[in-house]
């Protein structure tokens, strides 16, 4: 929406009487009107008086309705616009919608049916905008909410996010222990219209099966041996904010079903009580399971999965996502050094190609755990390779014995290179980035490398 607090509302139509009475009856709704008579004009208005929403006749001299919204989604593809016509017919009113139209109105039109249809468009468009807004904030700044990295799998999730973040759909969140998806639960709720709103975490892995159910949904004083006093639970302290079920494959059965009520319903009981509460919490649920294998073993209700997987957003292993590696070194040496007080500037090329080329089978949370032993036992300013645990040296590669820049470059001109770069290739399947990072090289230099070598990467991809 533009700055102006009534929205901007462009309506073109020939008929210059119709015009000023749609022009009166719109700012009547609360609308700012302006209204041309003539299509040119009125796409250049498009442009310089950048409206909300726009109300185009469908039949006028020069240039028709369809062709002046292919002009005008041209100049602003996020804008609304509605398709007025006293020829309404089928044919009509799909070819509108397939060419951009937002809505199709026919002559003599209903008012409140436009301040309806409006109102819907521009908070559309509204919702379009900061959608835009937040994934060019994650492109340029490389990280969302503590999201950090720039690959393409992690780009795919921060625009997860963003689109999911102005809806209110409940979202699960799946990927192996330790990617960060409390994180992306954390930005969706941050980003969202909820962000003032409570944000409350259950680790339903963590909490006894015996007091789950009153942890979610409260107790009622004598519920139990022990209910001493009445309790509220997750779901009310959540209030209207967000409730992030991590680790949703581990509830019992005998809960999942409650759970679904709350899904279909926003109602819940209390422990020891009948009265129903409800609750306008929105789900994000996480798992590290593969829950379709859940259901079809029995252990996850199917009709739970599919209340839970309204959107789904896989976060990907650190091991997908190499190239983010220095980056998160990166971000995470810098908040460690402040918790530690320490004062690491750099890690070394060689050190930085084995944590790229490392599996790490604990993803993020074990790269801030090495880290963290590293900085612990050790105050130099530079961490290399003889700084990091033996075990990240041998698995880096296996059979393989990491080589340091230096080693490689005198050994590019013995005959082992050849082989040395089929090892790599082989074991990285033709992944050009995880063998440069192994191999402390750039791509550029890698590839030139690689083609007087005569090594295609691409043969290697199915290996």
């Amino acid at each position: 929406m533009t700055s102006t607090l009534q929205p901007r509302i462009l309506v073109v139509d020939d008929d210059q009487a119709l015009l000023t009475a749609l022009i009166q009856a719109l700012q009547q709704m609360g609308y700012e009107a302006m209204g041309e008579t003539n299509p040119l004009p009125g796409l250049s208005r498009v442009e310089t008086w950048n409206p909300d929403a726009a109300i185009f006749d469908l039949r006028m001299p020069g240039m028709d309705g369809v062709e002046l919204l292919r002009r005008a989604l041209q100049v602003q593809p996020e804008l609304p616009v509605l398709l007025l016509t006293a020829h309404g017919t089928i044919e009509t009113a799909v070819r509108a919608v397939r060419d951009g139209a937002y809505d199709f109105l026919e002559k003599p039109f209903d008012l409140t049916k436009i301040d309806l249809i409006l109102r819907k468009a521009v908070n559309h468009r509204g919702q379009l905008r900061r959608y835009r807004s937040l994934v060019e904030t994650t492109v340029r700044k490389g990280e969302f909410v503590g999201i950090v990295g720039q690959s393409a799998s992690i780009r795919k999730v921060l625009d997860a996010v963003a689109a999911v973040a102005a809806t209110d759909s409940t979202v699960l969140i799946s990927g192996e222990s330790g990617t960060g998806k409390e994180l992306v639960a954390r930005a969706i709720h941050s980003s969202g219209t909820r962000q003032e709103k409570p944000f409350v975490t259950v680790d339903c892995a963590a909490i006894p099966d015996s007091l789950l159910e009153s942890e979610l949904f409260g107790h009622v004083r004598g519920a139990f041996t022990g209910a001493h006093r009445e309790r509220a639970g997750f779901f009310e302290a959540a209030a209207d904010g967000t409730v992030f079920l991590d680790e949703i494959g581990e509830i019992p059965h005998v809960l999942q079903k409650k759970l679904l009520r709350i899904l279909q319903e926003k109602t819940y009981t209390r422990v020891g009580e009948t009265r129903q509460h409800t609750t306008e919490a929105r789900i994000v649920a996480a798992t590290n399971r593969t829950l379709e294998n859940e259901v079809s073993q029995g252990n996850f209700r199917e009709d739970l999965f599919y209340r839970l997987k309204v959107i789904e957003i896989r976060v990907p292993a650190l091991r997908e996502r190499a190239e983010d590696v220095p980056l998160l070194v990166e971000h995470y040496l810098g908040r460690l050094n402040r918790r530690l007080h320490r004062d690491v500037k750099e890690v070394t090329s060689d050190a930085m190609a084995l944590l790229q080329g490392y599996s790490w089978p604990g993803n993020i949370r074990e790269l801030i755990h090495l880290l963290e032993q590293v900085m612990t036992f050790h105050q130099q300013e530079t961490i290399a390779v003889a700084q990091l645990q033996p075990y990240l040296q041998r698995a880096a590669l296996p059979a393989l014995p990491p080589e340091t820049y230096a080693d490689l470059k005198e050994k590019l001109l013995a005959e082992e290179g050849l082989d040395y770069f089929q090892k790599l290739l082989r074991h990285y399947h033709g992944n050009a980035t995880r063998v440069a990072a192994h191999a402390g090289l750039n791509r550029r230099h890698l590839t030139r490398l690689l083609q007087k070598l005569h090594l295609d990467p691409a043969l290697f991809r199915h290996d």
